[in-house]
């Protein structure tokens, strides 16, 4: 008995992909990155030595000026929120473009089942209209 999981006699065909989805995946797995590495820093920076002359906690004191915060803007909580963002439209892409290969496939399937419908109307309609030609062939030699 041959196992359906290994012995897949029709392979699934692969979808194909979009340039644009590559650059979308690029660009939200670099912010994820990109968030990753504040968080990295953020941990750093409360881990490392004494807080007074740890350069990331005084980048950290810097940044919050910059943005007219008061304290410090912890880049850990930053690092995170950027990569919970980064994800989430990650995740929507996928999203957006599964369903867009989804619908294209169904199309296809859709356009292939009326081509088989018509084919098999066009070939009955010949069959239909060569029978009788072939009797009519068959009587006149029979004659």
């Amino acid at each position: 008995m041959d196992n359906p999981v290994t012995n897949n006699p029709t392979p699934k065909k692969k979808r194909k992909f979009y340039t644009s989805e590559i650059v979308l995946y690029s660009i939200f797995g670099a912010i994820w990155l990109f968030g990753f590495v504040f968080a990295i820093l953020g941990v750093c920076a409360y881990n490392v030595g004494k807080l007074s002359v740890n350069p990331l906690y005084n980048l950290e004191k810097q940044f919050a000026t910059a943005f007219h915060m008061n304290g410090v803007m912890d880049f850990r909580l930053w690092g995170t929120l950027v990569m919970v963002v980064a994800m989430i439209a990650f995740l929507i892409a996928i999203y957006a473009y599964s369903l867009r290969a989804s619908r294209e496939e169904a199309a296809e399937r859709r356009r292939k089942e009326r081509m088989a419908i018509l084919m098999d109307f066009d070939a009955s309609k010949d069959a239909a209209t060569k029978a009788p030609s072939e009797e009519a062939k068959k009587d006149e030699v029979s004659k």
